[in-house]
């Protein structure tokens, strides 16, 4: 009878044990606080980088004549495009939660569309210098149009990533109240 007794404590100690164990982490709906907040640090800084970096290109791409030139778009992709070259490189080093895969995929597209423009416009550069405008133009314009798509890309998935600041903002006050 005492040996069935302490089986029978064994297991009532064994199930207070487990029962004592740390409650599911918070979730949000794009993953677990803990994963989904460190995507989004890590993230934001590198937007916050290709911002910049955008921002700096459209004010030192235009010429003291007010337009951007050939050699002006050249010269500033070739200052800017190693910083944007180690941005992606950095986006590829984050962790991403399954849930944001997409999301993730489409800002490291984005990236990539201002890296092909920046190329274009340093070709198409060359291309002026050695033969006419007239060649290099539709270099120029393929660079515009992915420039605009990367930005569209940017935007849609800005809207994401607000969706997922709002559902961390969500989850992080019901465990601060809980």
């Amino acid at each position: 009878m005492k040996n069935k007794e302490c089986r029978w404590l064994g297991v009532v100690l064994l199930l207070v044990l487990i029962g004592c164990g740390d409650d599911k982490a918070p979730q949000t709906e794009f993953g677990s606080v803990k994963s989904v907040r460190a995507y989004r640090e890590e993230v934001e800084d590198i937007i916050v980088e290709a911002n910049a970096i955008e921002q700096e290109f459209r004010e030192t791409a235009v010429g003291s004549t007010g337009q951007a030139t050939g050699n002006n778009l050249s010269d500033t992709a070739m200052r800017l495009r190693p910083r944007l070259v180690a941005a992606i490189e950095e986006l590829d080093r984050v962790k991403v939660p399954k849930k944001l895969v997409e999301t993730h995929a489409d800002v490291r597209a984005a990236l990539m569309l201002r890296l092909v423009a920046f190329d274009l416009m340093i070709e198409g550069w060359s291309v002026e210098q050695q033969q006419t405008f007239d060649e290099a133009q539709p270099l120029y314009v393929d660079a515009t149009k992915k420039l605009n798509e990367a930005i569209g890309i940017l935007n849609r998935s800005n809207e994401v990533l607000f969706e997922v600041d709002i559902a961390l903002a969500e989850a992080e006050s019901r465990t601060l109240v809980g």
